[in-house]
C-alpha cells in the first residue's frame, strides 16, 4: 500500500498545480470562448485526478496508522487531517462534475439528475456531517480547521440536489451553478497549495493562531467572491432581458 501511496503523491501533486494555473485561464477569458472552454477543461480533469488521489491518499493514511497501532481516540488530530482531505476530494469532485453537468444539460435541465449525480450530491452532505462529528467528538488541534470548512460539502450537496429537483425553474440557473461550482473547486486548490505548496516553494512555516490563515483564507476570499460575481451576472442577464 505505501509503495502504491509514494507514486500516486507526485501525480497528485503535479495535477494540483497544473489545476491551479489553468483555474485563472478561465476566471479572465472570454466567457465560452476558445480559452475559456481549453482551459476549463484542463481545471476539470486536473481537479479529478487531484481529488480521487486525495481520497485514496486519505484511506492509506488512516490504514497505515491503524496498522502501526495508533488509536483513532488516542491521536484525533493524526486522522483529522486525512479525514479533512478526503472530504474535501469528494465535496471538491462533487462540484467540479455539478459544473460540468449544468452546462452539458442546460437545454434539457432535467436530464441533470442522475443516479450517480444524487449519490455525489448525498456523499459531499455527509462528508460534512461526519466532520463535524468527528471534530466536536474527539476535540483536538484540527478540530477548528474542520468546522470552518466543513459547511462546505453542505452547501455543495445541498444546492446540487434543488438543481436536480427544481430543474430549469431559475432563468440562466445552469450559469450560476457552473460559475459558483468552479469557484467552489478553486477554493479547495488553493486551500491545498496555500497548506501544502507553498511553504515548501518558499520554506516557511506559521505557527500559532496564525496557521489557521492558510487554511481559512481561501474560503473567506472565495465565497464572498462567489456570491459577488453571481450577483453581477444576474444583474447583467435581467438588464438584457
Amino acid at each position: 500500500m505505501i509503495p502504491l501511496l509514494a507514486a500516486l503523491l507526485p501525480i497528485h501533486v503535479a495535477a494540483g498545480f497544473l489545476g491551479l494555473v489553468a483555474f485563472w485561464i478561465p476566471v479572465f477569458a472570454r466567457k465560452g470562448g476558445r480559452a475559456h472552454v481549453r482551459a476549463g477543461l484542463v481545471y476539470t480533469w486536473c481537479a479529478y485526478v487531484v481529488t480521487l488521489s486525495a481520497v485514496v491518499l486519505a484511506a492509506g493514511r488512516f490504514a497505515s496508522q491503524l496498522s502501526q497501532g495508533i488509536g483513532v481516540a488516542e491521536r484525533p488530530d493524526l486522522y483529522g487531517l486525512p479525514l479533512f482531505l478526503g472530504y474535501l476530494g469528494v465535496t471538491t469532485f462533487a462540484a467540479v462534475r455539478q459544473a460540468m453537468r449544468a452546462v452539458a444539460t442546460r437545454r434539457v435541465p432535467e436530464t441533470l439528475r442522475t443516479p450517480f449525480h444524487e449519490v455525489l450530491a448525498w456523499a459531499s452532505i455527509a462528508g460534512s456531517v461526519t466532520v463535524i462529528a468527528f471534530a466536536l467528538g474527539l476535540w483536538s488541534s484540527v478540530s477548528p480547521i474542520l468546522l470552518g470548512l466543513s459547511p462546505i460539502g453542505l452547501l455543495t450537496g445541498s444546492r446540487m440536489l434543488q438543481l436536480m429537483r427544481k430543474p430549469g425553474q431559475e432563468p440562466m440557473g445552469w450559469f450560476y451553478s457552473h460559475m459558483a461550482s468552479m469557484l467552489a473547486g478553486g477554493i479547495a486548490f488553493h486551500t491545498a497549495f496555500a497548506v501544502f505548496g507553498a511553504p515548501r516553494l518558499w520554506d516557511y512555516a506559521i505557527a500559532g493562531p496564525f496557521a489557521l490563515v492558510p487554511w481559512l483564507l481561501p474560503t473567506a476570499v472565495g465565497v464572498p467572491a462567489i456570491v459577488l460575481w453571481t450577483r453581477r451576472y444576474r444583474r447583467k442577464f435581467t438588464s438584457t432581458s
